[in-house]
């Protein structure tokens, strides 16, 4: 009696397991809204795994690397070219303090700078937009210094085309946290204000794009000053770049 209760018990389980698989099987079956509620969460699965794509025949596969390949040589071709480097002048040498070599090298460019400006008429920021109190610490000195000589070629080229004067200079204070450090490229910007006819103005971005090292121009943006169009405002962030050809681009925010 006992193990035909118990076969009774398994057999009615069975079936009732049953029942509610085919009632489900059924359902998304018959029921259209739910069956393209399951298939779109399908596709949406297999596309985020990346499985629902179709498999990219030979030739794209070919004609794909062979892309990736130029773009590898090209870049190989480009980082030394575009690349900062850093000239012994804005470099704290072995064994010296680098606060001291700091204050050094900025006493330095204000006579050099500042002092020329004066002696034709033109004016420049006597702190050249260098932070306050002074950076501490052979990293951040060396971010400073690395500022101070986008500084000094922005202001050479500024004075030499016949700018009028810089009315600011604007250089990151948390040197050591806003570096813009970020995989593939490390940026140090420094942002401008001139102020002069136009056509030293652009005399002024055409010297600071052409010339060596590189430096890119960023969020140009020219204002007149007049209404005969004499007198201009440029305002600019001039960037100096680090190609870092092994180490990868940062992620979008968001993405993994």
């Amino acid at each position: 009696m006992d193990r035909d209760l118990r076969r009774l018990l398994f057999a009615s389980g069975t079936l009732l397991v049953l029942l509610f698989v085919g009632r489900a099987v059924i359902g998304s079956v018959w029921d259209d809204g739910d069956l393209r509620k399951s298939v779109a969460g399908l596709r949406r699965a297999l596309s985020a795994g990346g499985e629902a794509c179709e498999r990219p025949d030979r030739a794209d596969l070919e004609a794909a690397t062979q892309r990736v390949t130029q773009w590898r040589q090209q870049l190989e071709s480009l980082v030394p070219l575009l690349g900062y480097v850093r000239p012994p002048e804005f470099d704290v040498p072995a064994g010296a303090s680098p606060d001291l070599r700091y204050i050094e090298v900025l006493r330095r460019e204000q006579d050099d700078l500042v002092q020329a400006a004066r002696y034709v008429g033109k004016s420049v920021p006597p702190d050249l937009g260098m932070p306050v109190p002074n950076p501490t610490g052979l990293e951040d000195v060396l971010a400073a210094l690395r500022s101070l000589h986008i500084v000094h070629l922005t202001v050479e080229a500024a004075l030499a085309a016949g700018v009028d004067a810089v009315d600011a200079i604007r250089v990151p204070t948390a040197l050591g946290a806003r570096r813009d450090d970020g995989g593939f490229v490390k940026a140090r910007k420094v942002e401008f204000e001139l102020v002069g006819a136009p056509a030293a103005l652009h005399r002024t971005l055409a010297t600071l794009a052409a010339g060596s090292p590189w430096l890119g121009l960023d969020d140009v943006r020219l204002e007149g000053l007049d209404e005969d169009g004499a007198r201009a405002r440029c305002r600019l962030s001039v960037v100096s770049v680090t190609l870092d050809g092994e180490a990868p681009v940062r992620p979008t925010a968001g993405k993994r």
